[in-house]
């Protein structure tokens, strides 16, 4: 099936426009989430080249910013036979629809805005807001079981450690941080990096649970150790634009989506090309990359775009002959930066700038100071948690 997409994507057309997609575990279906807070549900064939709207999901009266399909159980189980889809709206609510019937199973209200979500497993699913927070859902209960309230601004993006208990977070008030989801309220902050002045948009972990990635708004990637997120260890650079989606694609390959609409090949910590922008394996069209999504065989990707056709569905055959080394590299950085980088190397260039990523809608930013008070100290001792790991 990935052949038949080697040189052309299929492309997908939603009736709206779309924030976010994911692939159904199972099937050859894709779920977009739209501005009008439906989840449509596209049938594709990758060997025609072809796709089908089967079914829109009324799932939230307002913009659905992320959708993500809960799966889990053994291959006898109900939920693994129709996994339901969980979503998070700009209306402040969260839900949980059975994709065959249509049927809205359970739903919660959010302190703010939804603007990201990660699946856990059948049950359950975290949900980042517009104002910082950070909730854990079980579809078992009608309220949240765990909440953290300690970023300032939109969380953008989630990813999930090795040990499968430790949530990693970024946000638009320059921090990446990481909670224990079996601890809540501040027990659970087990580490925040310091603030940067930048707003981090996207993250994934690689090397096997060691490294941390986090995309930026003025385009550098962003490389934590993992046990040691005070600050960044590297950069790697060669990213024109803000870097709005990042998926993991191997221990020490990633791809960017980034706000010109093209999307990059990235060694990261690769023996054969350490940290560097290797090229470009997909270009959606002249505007952002609003997100990424990689399909459960992992031979084929999704990008997500502002136009129509909405959703391209690409073959990873590229990609991959980047990372082992058959395509030539294209304009990137090989540098590894220790520590805090000198200004005159925060993207104060030619290089065109992309546009400020908001949190998927307009609003207004809340008047809390970045730093200060008990927040800040717990950041502090929180950061060195894992020094002697």
């Amino acid at each position: 099936a990935a052949s038949a997409i080697e040189d052309e994507p299929l492309s997908l057309s939603t009736t709206q426009h779309t924030f976010d997609a994911q692939f159904h575990p199972r099937e050859p279906l894709l779920a977009a989430a739209t501005i009008t807070g439906a989840v449509e549900l596209h049938r594709f064939d990758l060997s025609e080249k072809t796709s089908e709207l089967v079914r829109s999901l009324e799932c939230h009266k307002e913009s659905c910013r992320a959708a993500r399909f809960l799966v889990g159980g053994s291959s006898g189980s109900k939920e693994a036979a129709a996994p339901r889809l969980a979503t998070a709206s700009a209306s402040c609510f969260t839900a949980v629809t059975d994709i065959e019937s249509g049927k809205k199973l359970w739903k919660a209200k959010l302190r703010a805005a939804g603007n990201t979500l990660i699946a856990l497993d059948e049950q359950r699913f975290a949900v980042g807001d517009d104002d910082g927070g950070v909730a854990l859902y079980d579809v078992r209960q009608k309220k949240a079981a765990v909440c953290y309230e300690e970023n300032s601004d939109f969380i953008s993006d989630f990813a999930r450690g090795k040990d499968e208990h430790t949530l990693c977070a970024t946000s638009g008030d320059g921090t990446l941080a990481v909670y224990d989801l079996r601890k809540s309220g501040t027990k659970g902050l087990v580490a925040m990096s310091d603030f940067q002045d930048d707003e981090y948009l996207s993250l994934d972990i690689v090397r096997n649970g060691t490294k941390v990635v986090c995309g930026s708004q003025t385009g550098p990637l962003a490389i934590f150790s993992w046990g040691d997120f005070g600050d960044l260890k590297d950069r790697v650079r060669g990213h024109p634009m803000s870097v709005d989606a990042l998926i993991k694609i191997s221990e020490d390959g990633i791809l960017t989506g980034s706000s010109d609409g093209k999307v990059r090949v990235v060694s990261i910590y690769s023996k054969e090309l350490g940290n560097a922008v290797l090229g470009i394996c997909a270009d959606h069209g002249e505007y952002p990359i609003e997100q990424l999504t990689l399909s459960p065989c992992e031979e084929y990707f999704a990008s997500v775009s502002h136009e129509q056709p909405a959703v391209r569905i690409w073959s990873l055959g590229m990609a991959r002959r980047f990372l082992a080394g058959e395509v030539p590299g294209q304009a990137g950085a090989k540098e590894q930066d220790e520590g805090e980088p000198d200004s005159d190397d925060s993207d104060d260039s030619d290089a065109p700038k992309g546009k400020k990523k908001q949190p998927k809608k307009r609003r207004k930013k809340g008047g809390a100071i970045v730093g200060s008070g008990k927040t800040h100290a717990q950041r502090q001792a929180a950061s060195s948690f894992f020094g002697g790991l």
